[in-house]
């Protein structure tokens, strides 16, 4: 079980700016946002959505799906000064033939070497995935380390990279695969691994997506200390609204478990991004749509699903988004826990200004979770559409805006209790 939570200090620190400043609007944690790099879209990057990454120096690394100095995409680092933050293009993504829009999170291994994906680019034109190195002077070398064919091996790979304890890289694929699909083009999308051998990658479908029942159109992966990979459909399932599903590996080949497939309605719909998991085998995260509150499709919720007998999961609804300036709407970003297990997570919409929240989720005494929202984001200068968070070293919280600033082009954003 989740332990139980004591008012963390996030909570105490913002309590007292709530009361003296909350309105009708609710901005109670705009003071607290500092903008540590805003992109102007030009060769330093247009549109950091990505979630970011600390290496073990304090430097934040990220990617912008276009920008750069061919408007293709960057990978950028974020090095903290006495001054603020410098942004370094550590590599800007050229003609089609070498990959383009790089629309995930970078992963970095114990050797300083960087892996992620384009979308689309590569000579088959149908994404990458590649690799970063630090060379001997001073910059990176871009090597791509596997380029999708668009066949089964998947097509449109999207999100980042993780890894498990060998060095294996895990993603997914939009579109390719053997399934019937044809919504991002043929096939449901595959679940995949890069597999290193004698200084060369090879790539392994470990699971392509059936539709249907099966879920199609897949979400971010998880790992567990087992090797299981979970993840999210945005579609399909027997409600047709999604599903979350487990690929656990046995006799030589990877089996899909559905641990919840959403219905459209008051379970939710559409749900993005990974799920979290806990110590204790619980998953947690999000739904795009469903849960009514007031939005054409639904709001979208916060979930909990629970290990039963035999496999089995049962879904707990923690928070349901309402349209309304005190809560946000439309949560796409992933969850991620502080060390006193409360949850933190974003909006892409709502909250006082129309552009998006981040919240926080803690568990009260007697079992239920109660939301608070910790930022209200303007708009303009301070960035709209919030997407993943981290925490860093001093307990701050972290993340991009892919909105905003100079001609839209989107900023790194800290917040402080």
């Amino acid at each position: 079980m989740v332990p139980r939570k004591l008012r963390s200090r996030w909570n105490r620190a913002i309590a007292a700016a709530v009361l003296a400043l909350v309105g009708a609007g609710g901005t109670q944690a705009a003071a607290k946002e500092t903008v540590l790099y805003t992109f102007t879209g030009g060769s330093d990057g247009n549109g950091p959505n990505s979630p970011l990454i600390f290496d073990n120096a304090g430097n934040l690394y990220g990617t912008t799906v276009t920008g750069g100095t061919n408007g293709n995409g960057t990978v950028f680092e974020l090095k903290p000064s006495g001054s603020g933050w410098t942004e370094t293009v550590l590599y800007s993504f050229g003609d089609a033939s070498d990959g383009i829009i790089p629309i995930g999170s970078v992963l970095l291994d114990e050797k300083g070497n960087l892996y992620g994906l384009t979308q689309q680019g590569g000579a088959p034109g149908h994404g990458t995935a590649f690799e970063l190195s630090p060379n001997s002077g001073g910059g990176w070398t871009k090597k791509t380390i596997y380029a999708f064919a668009g066949g089964t091996d998947g097509s449109f790979p999207y999100g980042g990279l993780i890894s498990d304890s060998t060095g294996n890289l895990y993603g997914f694929t939009l579109a390719g695969g053997t399934g019937p699909c044809q919504y991002y083009g043929p096939g449901c999308g595959t679940v995949f691994e890069l597999k290193r051998s004698h200084g060369f990658w090879k790539e392994v479908v470990l699971f392509s997506f059936p539709g249907g029942a099966g879920g199609q159109d897949p979400g971010g992966l998880t790992l567990d200390e087992s090797g299981n990979l979970y993840g999210t459909t945005f579609q399909g399932g027997s409600g047709g609204a999604g599903i979350v599903f487990k690929l656990a590996h046995s006799a030589g080949r990877w089996k899909e478990s559905i641990l919840h497939a959403f219905s459209g309605g008051r379970d939710g719909s559409a749900p993005s991004g990974s799920v979290t998991l806990d110590h204790a085998g619980n998953l947690y995260g999000t739904t795009s749509n469903g849960s009514g509150g007031g939005c054409q499709y639904g709001c979208g919720l916060v979930y909990e699903l629970k290990p039963l007998a035999k496999g089995k999961r049962m879904e707990v609804v923690l928070h349901r988004f309402t349209d309304n300036s005190h809560d946000g709407v439309n949560p796409y970003a992933s969850l991620i826990f502080d060390q006193a297990g409360n949850l933190f997570g974003t909006t892409s919409g709502g909250g006082a200004y129309g552009t998006g929240i981040v919240f926080e989720l803690m568990q009260n005494f007697d079992g239920k979770w109660k939301e608070s929202v910790i930022q209200n984001f303007i708009g303009a200068d301070y960035g709209f559409a919030p997407g993943t968070l981290v925490f860093g070293e001093n307990g701050y919280l972290y993340g991009s805006a892919g909105g905003g600033a100079y001609g839209d082009a989107g900023l790194v954003f800290q917040l402080s209790p």
